[in-house]
């Protein structure tokens, strides 16, 4: 393990109950490196409701008293946790206060013998990229079309890293053409992968299984075409189950309503489910739900559910989300559907379970879409850019 850490800016907390794509790049990085993660720094704008109040009062406890070392998520060896407090607005007022208190929260970094790498998720990252030596743009969403960021703080901070950025990595064609069209010179296309192994661990034959469709993931009415989940609930009554498991989100554009309407119409919340609690609910299941809203920001999404649906044997039904249409190209494994009354004709023809050799073919598929070979990609990136800094200093 190299002695200089790498700083990772996230746009979630360590502990979200959703392990998303920065926490696996902080595991598989931590495996070569040290890794300092930099909690999110807010870029939504702070509603007053009892989830944001929660998330509020943790990060001035994680701040002032320390992590909580009994945390949802545990942190790898070799990895550390920066819960920084900063006001989650990023224009001119804040931006000299926020700047002084996220510097003086990534001191360690700054001041450790070179060379630094910075590997940032967001593009809102006050000027850390003059204390790197080389600087990752990570980009895994068109962060600016989310209802509550601050789309201008995410467009200055994109400009300002098309220059300074080494290397920006796109999950999905969407966000590549994004970010070419923002002046990145450098442009990887990495789609999001799964916890294959995880998945793959808690299959059960087909005779174990029960018809049964599963959405999991974060239960947002930006992202769920609601219509049609609706629709699928009334479908699904007396052949099969719905399922929905994640958490809910709350507040004024929440999706509690919604989430009552489904449960009505028979549909099941399991509520929040750790990774191996979720693999062996999805070994029970028969098809895997991507049912996204088609939007401006669900089209850039490379959903990471696709491939922990395959790898734990299910069969996939998605809306037309790009990145799902280009993974379904040659498999018989995923169906893309472009109408409510598709969708669910779809689920209903894929509940029987099928065949053991069906299972068999969806794991094989989604083999090469895990994080064993996705993180010696990864590790060989943050490699080169260090050791490409470190011989220019030398010559």
């Amino acid at each position: 393990m190299t002695t200089t850490p790498i700083l990772v800016l996230g746009t979630a907390e360590w502990s979200s109950p959703i392990a998303t794509n920065q926490h696996y790049v902080v595991r598989e990085l931590a495996r070569d490196h040290g890794v300092h993660f930099v909690e999110s720094l807010g870029l939504r704008r702070v509603r007053l409701d009892a989830k944001d109040l929660r998330r509020i009062g943790r990060r001035l406890r994680n701040s002032v008293g320390g992590r909580d070392t009994t945390a949802y998520r545990p942190v790898p060896d070799g990895a550390k946790v920066i819960s920084p407090l900063v006001v989650p607005l990023h224009r001119a007022p804040t931006r000299v206060p926020n700047r002084l208190l996220l510097e003086r929260a990534v001191a360690d970094w700054r001041h450790s013998p070179g060379p630094r790498l910075l590997w940032t998720f967001t593009p809102v990252t006050y000027g850390l990229e003059r204390h790197a030596d080389a600087t990752v743009y990570h980009c895994v969403d068109i962060l600016g079309a989310f209802p509550g960021i601050d789309a201008k703080a995410v467009a200055a901070g994109e400009r300002n890293l098309a220059t300074r950025a080494s290397l920006a990595i796109a999950t999905s064609s969407a966000v590549a053409a994004h970010l070419d069209q923002m002046g990145f010179p450098d442009v990887l296309t990495l789609p999001n992968v799964a916890d294959v192994d995880v998945f793959s661990a808690a299959v059960r034959p087909a005779a174990q299984r029960r018809p049964a469709a599963i959405f999991a993931g974060n239960l947002s009415p930006h992202k769920l075409d609601f219509p049609l989940l609706r629709a699928l609930a009334e479908a699904l009554r007396g052949q099969g189950e719905l399922l929905l498991a994640g958490p809910v989100a709350a507040g004024g554009g929440g999706f509690d309503r919604e989430l009552a309407e489904l449960t009505a119409l028979g549909a099941r919340h399991l509520g929040v489910l750790t990774l191996d609690k979720l693999a062996t609910v999805l070994g029970e299941c028969t098809v895997g739900l991507i049912p996204y809203a088609a939007n401006a920001y669900t089209a850039g999404v490379s959903p990471l559910k696709c491939y922990e649906y395959l790898s734990a044997g299910l069969r996939v039904v998605s809306t037309p989300i790009p990145e799902v249409v280009r993974a379904a190209t040659g498999t018989g494994s995923i169906d893309v559907a472009d109408t409510v009354d598709d969708f669910v004709a779809t689920v209903l023809k894929a509940l029987p379970p099928g065949t053991d050799a069906d299972i068999q073919g969806r794991l094989d598929g989604a083999r090469p879409f895990g994080w064993a070979h996705r993180g010696e990609r990864l590790r060989e990136i943050a490699a080169t850019a260090l050791t490409a800094v470190d011989g220019t200093r030398r010559g």
